[in-house]
Parts: C-alpha cells; structure tokens; sequence
C-alpha cells in the first residue's frame, strides 16, 4: 500500500517543515488539518496508513481520541510530536500503545531520522528512552497534563474550569495534585521547576 500520511498540527510552519522532510524522503501523499474536528473528519474518509499528531489542538487534547483511533483505524501507525521532552508523556504515550514520539525542539537530522523509522514501520519504542525518575513531570495524568499548560499560561482556576468544562472545585483538586506529584510548594516554584524540565508552555 502506498505510503499515505495525515499531519494533525495547528501550526503552519510545523505542518510545512514536516511535510517538506518527508517530501525529501520522496512522500508526496500528505493532507493537514488544523484541528481535532478536522482531523476526525478527515481520517474517516481517507484511508491514511501514517498520523502525525500534536498533542495540544486549540479544541482539545488529541491522546483522548486515540483509543477511538485505534478500535477504528487498528492498522494506523501513529506518531505523537509535543514541546515537551519525551519523559513527560512518554509514560501516557505507552499507555495509548502509541510508540513513536517526536520532540519539535530536535534537530533536523533527528527528525529525519526518526521519521523515516516511522515510515518504515519501525517506530522508535519510547519505553526505551523513559526513566520516571529523572523528571517528576512524568508522573502526571492526561487532564493533570492538560491543566499544566493552562496553570503555566497565566490561567486561574475559574477560566481553566471555563475553558474545559469542569468544575471549579474539580480544576482545584487536580491543581492540587499537579502540587504534589511533581513537589513543588508554590507557583513561582512550579515555573522554576518547568523552566530546570524544560515543560514548553
């Protein structure tokens, strides 16, 4: 079957510098879309045999599709791609048996390099690449992750709770489990502690 890829990105440059590499492994069969909206409209009437997909869409978290994904699409081999370093949802990535991760800061040999492994087949297994202990960030849920980026954004409780349809005292509870899990006793030192993991926001 020909090599056919969907990249799931909000950011044109991203999309464009993806496609442009693998346009240099001779793939030519390549569509985008801009959302999770788009992307689940998208993949049901194509029959894509490769998903590049960004973690945060502007509509959601695209990880909450892929068990969708995999009971409808089982053949699909997917790639995540994040800001953040591998460790952080390499832990959720495993979970969703998704087994190829890319970080947006590699260089562009390593993307090549991790791309064309993708193409072929022959993802990049993460459980090699993770050590939990290394960085505390790891430890977080899938919506524990989610409310991180809004934390490290500026967002208070109230306009988290808003933007994600949860309960003021829902958002307070996993605010305070973020605290704990990665240790830090104030949010000065939550950023102090993204900025030594370099947790991109």
């Amino acid at each position: 079957m020909e090599t056919k890829i969907l990249i799931a990105d909000d950011h044109s440059i991203v999309k464009m510098g993806l496609t442009a590499i693998l346009n240099k492994m001779r793939i030519q069969n390549i569509d985008t879309v801009n959302s999770i909206e788009e992307l689940k409209a998208q993949i049901s009437i194509s029959n894509y045999t490769h998903l590049i997909l960004d973690i945060i869409m502007p509509d959601g978290n695209s990880l909450e599709l892929i068990d969708y994904i995999n009971s409808k699409y089982p053949s699909l081999s997917i790639l995540v791609h994040s800001m953040q370093p591998v460790e952080v949802y390499g832990k959720i990535a495993n979970k969703y048996n998704i087994h190829s991760y890319l970080h947006k800061g590699a260089s562009e040999s390593e993307i090549f390099y991790q791309l064309e492994l993708f193409v072929k087949n022959k993802p990049l297994y993460l459980k090699k690449k993770l050590d939990e202990s290394i960085n505390p960030f790891s430890t977080l849920a899938l919506r524990e992750l989610e409310i991180l980026h809004y934390l490290l954004n500026g967002y208070r409780t109230k306009e988290i709770a808003t933007s994600l349809g949860l309960k003021m005292n829902t958002v307070s509870t996993i605010k305070s489990n973020i605290f704990e899990k990665v240790k830090a006793d104030s949010f000065t030192h939550l950023l102090q502690l993204a900025h030594v993991y370099q947790i991109n926001y």
